[in-house]
């Protein structure tokens, strides 16, 4: 029995060696510098408070408007350019879109794969409530979260004072194994080795593998994230371990939430697990709660763009 353990620990040993001697000869994945707006294109920066210049994006209907809905991103981060299709679905030319690119992602400043999610909340948080339009008593305030940023916005929701409605489309409590986007046994081990000797060095890809991805859809949103210089596609293990513990928080910041909700989960998703879905519904403080199975929808765009009637209905009724 002892010349097992033995066994056992020299190999432990002999990986974790390995894992180092890697990890001295690469320093990680390198993500693209931050682009620049081109001098024809519509820019608006906010600084806040540690200086940081953030890039925020509004459209708005011509002439007067009745809610404003912040599309909030997570760490990956949000091009307004090719969500546009979602942007105008959601304004419905009656609503005032606001996007903002989350530090260290887009045209926003910040270290690019590093960044702790605390402080991408923080900069939300400071942005919204110094937006005039978040006090104006006839606009109401809605929280817009694909994915990730259902998380973000969950958490937003419980620190931002009020908050009108919360829009939750796929949020990721439980995960399902998906081709394309769930790493290997060789990988996670990679992954460990970083967490221990390099925290901080992007790794994590986070964009997936588009030819491993079965639904269409999702697998040609793949191919554009991959090749988008204003998302971020590599991330440090440490930025992943502060993702993960605000995606864990779901359900508790679900049970605090006394605010409107409207959860759609696509009934093709091979990511998200249903039965996160189903817990963070039905821990939800509030009573005015919705949820809806979206027929054909993936993980991706297709389960928003299938449910436009839906959530114009939803607002309309706030």
């Amino acid at each position: 029995m002892k010349k097992i353990y033995l066994r056992f620990f020299l190999l432990l040993i002999t990986v974790f060696l390995s894992i180092f001697i890697l990890l001295t000869y690469c320093t990680g994945m390198k993500n693209p510098d931050r682009p620049i707006p081109a001098e024809n294109e519509e820019s608006n920066f906010i600084t806040v408070q540690d200086g940081l210049k953030i890039f925020v994006y509004e459209f708005a209907p011509v002439g007067d408007f009745k809610n404003n809905i912040y599309a909030i991103s997570g760490i990956t981060g949000i091009n307004h350019k090719s969500e546009k299709d979602i942007i105008e679905l959601l304004s419905n030319n009656k609503n005032r879109i606001v996007v903002i690119h989350p530090r260290g992602t887009g045209y926003s400043e910040g270290s690019r794969g590093d960044t702790s999610p605390e402080s991408i909340i923080e900069d939300y948080c400071e942005i919204i409530e110094g937006d005039s339009s978040f006090f104006y008593a006839d606009k109401k305030i809605i929280l817009f979260g694909h994915s990730m940023s259902c998380a973000f916005a969950l958490e937003l929701a419980a620190r931002l004072r009020s908050i009108d409605g919360l829009i939750l489309v796929n949020p990721p409590y439980r995960l399902k194994p998906a081709k394309g986007m769930s790493p290997g046994f060789f990988v996670y081990m990679k992954y460990i080795g970083y967490f221990v000797f390099a925290p901080h060095s992007p790794v994590v890809n986070m964009a997936g593998d588009p030819s491993a991805i079965m639904d269409k859809s999702d697998r040609i949103e793949s191919e554009l994230r991959n090749n988008d210089s204003l998302l971020v596609k590599y991330f440090s293990m440490r930025c992943m371990a502060e993702s993960k513990r605000l995606m864990d928080a779901m359900v508790e910041n679900a049970k605090e939430a006394d605010i409107p909700l409207l959860l759609l989960h696509g009934e093709n998703d091979n990511i998200v697990d249903r039965s996160g879905c189903d817990e963070i519904f039905s821990v939800w403080k509030g009573q005015n709660k919705r949820f809806e199975l979206i027929k054909g929808g993936s993980h991706g765009k297709s389960t928003v763009i299938r449910s436009a009637e839906v959530i114009s209905k939803w607002i309309e009724r706030l």
